[in-house]
């Protein structure tokens, strides 16, 4: 009676063994591949991350393939296309130009994104049904470059123009320029826009002439993330300040980032790879938007500028960096 009690609570116990018991002898390959360069190659510790969570383990049932393309198109379609002919179970990208190149190179691997807004640049055919072989998430909420220009009027009240950094290389770079003209029209602030293809393109003259057209403070496309620290440096020595996105802007000396946690997102990407390991078509996985934002304010940066704060703007913070 005994031994028949401790088989069953043997038998009992493999049942509830996670995916990584039950996978044994099957190993998950997985690509991944961003348009940053390696500055953000730490990120890559948040998929790892997510994926454990789930039962999938480099070294025991996991082989993790991921390559840094910083902004080469060429490259970024070159390693695409390897992993396709190989291929990888699972394809996982980050920022738009990488799901493009995906959406074009394979019809049949899954893809999961995380872009900024897969809907406007075509990427998928609805939020609810994204249709084909992609699904994930979106990095941008309603009136995201409102909130963000808010907050800076309400650090610097009186300021009348600022400037806005995005990406002629980058199907969302329109996206995002349109939704920040938007914004601060609403608000009665003047726009000064540069859109450049990429970082060869960052240099004294494009800040400074942001400058001398009166923009006090420059809002920056996250695509350009790889490079926050140059780009605040330049932006910092023309009494420039940034806003950005992501936290590691604010890191960086940018007066404040506001969006989403991007390792948060990317750890949660792991989520669709495992319910499309178990069977699920991308096609019928919804794109999910983020529903909730982060604040990280800089103060060291504000005093540099001369700036300072509002108790009740700090109050709002999730994060004061001083």
């Amino acid at each position: 009676m005994r031994r028949r009690d401790f088989m069953a609570g043997i038998a009992a116990a493999l049942v509830a063994l996670p995916a990584l018991g039950r996978a044994q002898g099957r190993v998950i390959r997985i690509g991944f591949v961003t348009w940053g360069s390696q500055t953000i190659a730490s990120r890559l510790d948040d998929l790892r991350g997510g994926l454990r969570d789930y039962g999938y383990i480099e070294g025991n049932n996991l082989e993790l393939e991921a390559h840094f393309t910083d902004g080469n198109r060429e490259r970024t379609r070159a390693v695409i296309e390897a992993m396709v002919k190989k291929p990888v179970d699972v394809l996982v990208v980050w920022q738009t130009p990488v799901a493009h190149i995906a959406k074009d190179t394979t019809k049949t691997i899954p893809v999961v994104i995380m872009v900024a807004d897969a809907l406007a640049t075509g990427l998928v055919e609805s939020l609810a049904k994204p249709g084909g072989n992609l699904t994930g998430l979106s990095n941008t909420g309603p009136d995201l470059a409102g909130k963000r220009l808010e907050l800076l009027r309400d650090i610097r009240p009186g300021i009348k123009t600022v400037g806005f950094l995005g990406s002629s290389n980058d199907q969302n770079g329109i996206t995002f320029g349109r939704q920040t003209t938007a914004a601060a029209e609403k608000l009665g602030l003047g726009l000064v826009a540069k859109y450049v293809p990429g970082p060869a393109s960052f240099d004294e003259a494009l800040f400074a002439d942001m400058q001398r057209q009166g923009a006090e403070a420059i809002v920056v496309q996250p695509v350009f993330t790889s490079h926050r620290a140059e780009i605040v440096a330049l932006a910092l020595k023309h009494q420039l300040a940034v806003l950005s996105d992501f936290a590691s802007f604010a890191e960086a000396g940018a007066l404040f980032s506001f969006g989403v946690d991007d390792g948060a997102q990317l750890r949660r990407t792991a989520y669709f790879v495992d319910r499309i390991l178990k069977g699920a078509k991308p096609a019928d996985l919804p794109i999910e938007q983020p529903t909730k934002f982060q604040l990280v304010l800089n103060t060291v940066t504000a005093k540099s500028l001369g700036w300072s704060i509002p108790p009740l703007v700090l109050a709002r913070a999730d994060r004061v960096i001083e």
